[in-house]
Order: C-alpha cells, then structure tokens, then sequence
C-alpha cells in the first residue's frame, strides 16, 4: 500500500462542535440546477448525510439564510425551506443581512463559545467563502464540507469551475474535507480491541 493518509483531514475536522448549512432554500436549488455541470443531487446528498450523522451524534446544526429586506416582507433572495431541509424545532435559524454568517450577532456569540464548527449548503462562492473568512480573522476552526456544498455558476464559467476555485479559496481559511471524512472524524471512537505499543 503506497498511498499517504493525510492525517489532518481526520484531526482538524473531529474537533466540529456544530453543523452550519447554508441558503437551503428553494430558490437557490432551482437556480443551481439550471447549470446542467452542476453535480447539485450528489451535493445534496451529502447534505442529508452531514445533517443525519449531526443529528445522531446530538451535535447542534444551525441553518442560514439572508434576512428580510428593510420595509417589506419579503426576503432577499429567499423562499421557502428545500423539502426534507426545514430546520427542526431542536435547530437554530440565523438570518444574515449580508453572506458571512457572522453579520448575525447570535451567530457571532454561539460561534464564539463552541470555537469550532463544520459548514456546507448551497451558494458556496458567497456565504461559506466569506464565513470562513471572517472565522479566520477571529481565531475560529472551521472545516467546510467540500462535496456537500455547490456553487453557482458566472458568465462564461461553469458552476464545477466555481466550485472548484471557492474550494480552493476556503482552503486558505479553513480545512476542506470530503462529507464522507468528516462522518469518520467526528465519529465516536472505542479503542477497545485495539493493541498498541
């Protein structure tokens, strides 16, 4: 067996003491859908499997969404929950005026106690790139989840070229780790059985 284990994508993302899934929202879906390069049903997929194993494991899971516009009572950007995604009475719901999650307060404090958390959803470019860009800035960890996030695409470039440069750019700020990696880490361990020394 020749290949390397990169033992940090385990280390760094077991320390995740909250979930955050972002811009689960209708629209955002039907928008990123209409990129067929878009891999957006695998994404969500490993959504559904983050929110579960969170779920199981009692971790909090905290969903986003943009706020209201001032005025009106309509949301910026914003419709209804993706069927299968509405929070849960037991999840916390913060609206952002602007993409970083930390434009709420609440969320600011709640993140301030934990230190730590794991973050995917939908509109990848904006919200998980400019969160964890704020997360650095204030000595948080966050490890975003890769393969249950996607990414809109822009003019002349796909939503897979998006993706893949926001990955990129998250990796500057944040650990990047497979769902699939995460599930594992954050996964209680029994070392029971085990021979060491």
């Amino acid at each position: 067996m020749n290949s390397v284990i990169d033992m940090r994508s385990y280390v760094s993302p077991s320390s995740s003491r909250l979930l955050v899934m972002v811009d689960l929202q209708e629209s955002n879906y039907d928008e990123l859908a209409k990129d067929r390069a878009s891999d957006l049903a695998r994404s969500m997929e490993n959504c559904t499997r983050a929110l579960r194993h969170a779920r199981s494991l009692g971790l909090p899971i905290a969903f986003t969404r943009p706020s209201r516009n001032p005025g009106t009572t309509e949301r910026a950007g914003q419709s209804a929950w993706i069927s299968g995604f509405e929070p849960k009475r037991s999840d916390m719901v913060f609206e952002r005026p602007q993409p970083s999650c930390y434009t709420n307060q609440l969320f600011e404090d709640v993140v301030s106690r934990i230190g730590n958390f794991a973050i995917a959803g939908l509109v990848a470019e904006e919200t998980c790139l400019a969160t964890a860009i704020d997360a650095s800035h204030r000595g948080h960890r966050v490890t975003f989840l890769s393969d249950a996030s996607a990414s809109r695409g822009r003019i002349a470039t796909d939503a897979v070229a998006v993706h893949a440069v926001t990955t990129n750019a998250i990796g500057l700020f944040a650990d990047t780790v497979t769902t699939r990696h995460w599930l594992v880490a954050t996964s209680p361990r029994s070392f029971r059985g085990h021979r060491y020394g």
